[in-house]
């Protein structure tokens, strides 16, 4: 039994990495939250941005927003796939939170991946060197997946709200506790019959 413990609260987090390589590492700051997540395999597909909207919807109507929490390479597409999330949300629905948390350029200065030339036959690799000064790219799996399991779990505790998550804890735990004394009561019984 399990209770769903983002019930309540303000916001509901989704993780969502560029990368199928890197589920494995997005899965372990995940699952103890109860976070979900998904690898967006490049640009998301307009049937993925469909079902994420209606989750978005049905957050709404709980009184939630939803919060795409979004992880992705810093290169010209990489970074305009967080913008794209955004402006497709735009179509199906008001507009959730998306927070572009890695790869960003403070993360390059503190962990200093390995740098790869920017990729010129990209479309948008001149607006990438406008806006940042660069002509290197670097890939979010460079990273150690310590500190990509990090960066998850600190923006998901940050807008968690730790009071309405403890009472759902203790709900979940005191109903697995009836449950387990039901099961306890019942083979007492079977043990008395027999």
């Amino acid at each position: 039994f399990q209770v769903d413990k983002w019930a309540g609260q303000p916001c509901r987090p989704e993780v969502w990495v560029e990368k199928d390589a890197l589920v494995g590492v997005v899965e372990r700051a995940c699952r103890p939250l109860d976070v979900a997540f998904f690898a967006c395999r490049g640009y998301s597909s307009d049937s993925e941005m469909w079902r994420a909207a209606q989750r978005g919807i049905a957050c709404g109507k709980l009184g939630q927003r939803l919060y795409i929490i979004h992880l992705g390479d810093h290169d010209p597409s990489g970074i305009d796939m967080s913008r794209d999330i955004q402006d497709r949300f735009n179509l199906f629905w008001a507009k959730p939170v998306v927070k572009r948390i890695a790869l960003n350029l403070d993360q390059i200065e503190q962990y200093n991946p390995p740098p790869n030339p920017a990729k010129e036959t990209d479309s948008r690799w001149q607006s990438y060197v406008d806006e940042y000064g660069v002509t290197d790219s670097w890939e979010l799996d460079a990273l150690e997946p310590q500190v990509l399991v990090d960066l998850i779990t600190t923006e998901v505790l940050a807008i968690r709200d730790d009071a309405l998550w403890a009472a759902q804890v203790e709900r979940e735990n005191s109903v697995k506790a009836a449950l387990r004394a039901m099961r306890l009561g019942y083979r007492e019984g079977d043990e008395d019959r027999g």
